[in-house]
């Protein structure tokens, strides 16, 4: 399985499957792929746009991969707008999570969307 720090090196083109997307990436991990990011002199814009490339990869088969899509939408909408914070990120952010939650089935997930959409409301 490939690692936080290899799928994060600028070289990487390697788009992960569904179980390494919830094996590798979750809201504590994005925020270690920033220091890993950081370490290396990059750009914090990095995750962003690999995060965004890998969701377009699942957005190709769009209904068999409407769970994963939803996370993705879901972690990028949380560290855009938590923790990026380009200019307009809030907009891009709450766009990002109203996404996931068109397309969330789970309840609880939808839970946690909204309440992160309420926290990029309350840091403005």
């Amino acid at each position: 399985m490939i690692t936080l720090k290899e799928y994060f090196s600028f070289e990487n083109t390697y788009k992960l499957n569904t179980e390494e997307v919830y094996n590798l990436i979750d809201t504590k991990t994005i925020l270690e792929a920033e220091i890993m990011i950081n370490e290396e002199g990059l750009s914090n814009d990095n995750i962003y746009f690999k995060l965004l490339s890998q969701v377009q990869y699942f957005e190709k088969k769009f209904e068999e991969n409407k769970e994963v899509i939803s996370y993705l939408y879901f972690i990028i909408g949380y560290y855009v707008g938590l923790f990026l914070h380009p200019m307009t990120g809030d907009e891009v952010a709450i766009n990002y999570l109203n996404k996931a939650i068109s397309i969330e089935e789970n309840e609880k997930n939808i839970e946690k969307y909204k309440e992160t959409i309420d926290m990029i409301n309350d840091v403005l």
